[in-house]
């Protein structure tokens, strides 16, 4: 028997060096040898990882079992037929002679999914460029129903249950990090109620009701998500897009991001970085984009735009000297110090301002 285990990209903190492990010994339990395993890396359209990136993160696994990375090109997926939308759905080939999947995912907020985890590994992680760009597509991310913390309702959401449903998915693990990204739990069921039981738990320990608003929100992110400003953008709409948002109008977002990779490597990424280089009117990109459509990359210069209707964006970053004369569409602060100086000129009554640590998993609700 071929078994596949689908794990997520290094964007999010899967301790894939403990859990894997486990995972082997299971299998080999069941008698299904070493070279009949394979683990691919879910990237999407993002950058491959590096050697360094995948040492960190396997340990000696690499050299144990084989490990592959998901390539999104046409020639690397297979078509798996059209979802009840009419979304094409291509995943990886390797899945279509798998006897069984075992799906790793970490479940946090998500902007499109509710949240993350489940089988969105498969139905994303390893899916082909028009699948994707299907999903990220105005029709699926200005529906009401694919928010943050939604999973009713969810077109996205329901996209991925269906692309997947008939897959022969073993049992899914879901993982749930604390605040400083430890290991907090971990469910390992099949994938229905392994995700249902990860969602009930995760709803308590992210989501945080707020009494009142607030001019500027300062948060810091997962170094992960703190490598380029593809990753760290997303904060703006983890902010932004809540049921019932904390701002005030005319208020500021300020991300601490290292943006070492600058816009990012990926596809996504590079589609990303010429929109928004490009952009001179957040409402103009919005109206284009609603009207002609956007590949999966450029939606994510769309749902900046949609969040600079809302408030006034920017990064403090130790390469903020860098953009600073590139004419982005974002403020730019190589330190605190400097932040603190533009909002006391900004504002002309002393701000309200709230400090989060972490935007990937406090999610902020304006409580009614």
């Amino acid at each position: 028997m071929k078994t596949i285990i689908a794990v997520p990209d290094f964007t999010r903190k899967a301790h894939l060096g403990k859990i894997l492990p486990d995972i082997l010994k299971k299998l080999n339990k069941e008698n299904i040898p070493t070279n009949k395993i394979e683990i691919i890396i879910a990237t999407g359209l993002h950058r491959p990882p590096t050697k360094k990136e995948l040492k960190d993160n396997l340990g000696d696994i690499a050299n144990k079992v084989k490990v592959s990375i998901h390539n999104y090109r046409k020639n690397s997926v297979t078509y798996f037929g059209r979802s009840k939308k009419g979304i094409p759905i291509y995943l990886n080939k390797k899945i279509k002679n798998a006897d069984s999947i075992i799906t790793v995912g970490v479940v946090e907020p998500h902007l499109y999914a509710g949240y993350s985890g489940g089988t969105k590994v498969v139905a994303i992680g390893l899916a082909g460029e028009k699948t994707i760009n299907a999903t990220h597509h105005p029709r699926f991310l200005d529906h009401p129903g694919t928010s943050i913390c939604s999973v009713k309702q969810n077109p996205f959401r329901d996209f991925i249950q269906e692309a997947t449903s008939s897959l022969p998915i073993k049992y899914s693990i879901n993982i749930i990090n604390d605040k400083n990204g430890r290991l907090l739990k971990i469910f390992r069921q099949d994938a229905a109620y392994s995700f249902i039981n990860a969602l009930k738990y995760s709803r308590k320990t992210f989501e945080r009701k707020i009494k009142n608003n607030f001019d500027v929100v300062i948060c810091g992110i997962p170094k992960e998500k703190s490598i380029n400003m593809y990753q760290a953008s997303r904060a703006f709409n983890y902010i932004v897009n809540t049921r019932k948002n904390i701002l005030k109008t005319n208020s500021l977002i300020l991300v601490k991001a290292g943006l070492k990779e600058g816009f990012g490597k990926g596809l996504g990424e590079k589609r990303f970085m010429r929109k928004i280089v490009k952009m001179k009117d957040p409402n103009k990109m919005i109206t284009y984009i609603k009207r002609k459509g956007c590949l999966a990359g450029e939606h994510r210069a769309y749902m900046v735009a949609k969040a600079m209707l809302k408030a006034r964006l920017g990064f403090i970053s130790e390469k903020a000297e860098v953009y600073k004369n590139k004419n982005l569409p974002f403020l730019f602060f190589k330190n605190s110090k400097e932040a603190d100086s533009f909002i006391k000129r900004y504002f002309k009554t002393k701000p309200k301002i709230y400090y989060l640590k972490n935007a990937f998993d406090t999610i902020l609700v304006k409580s009614t």
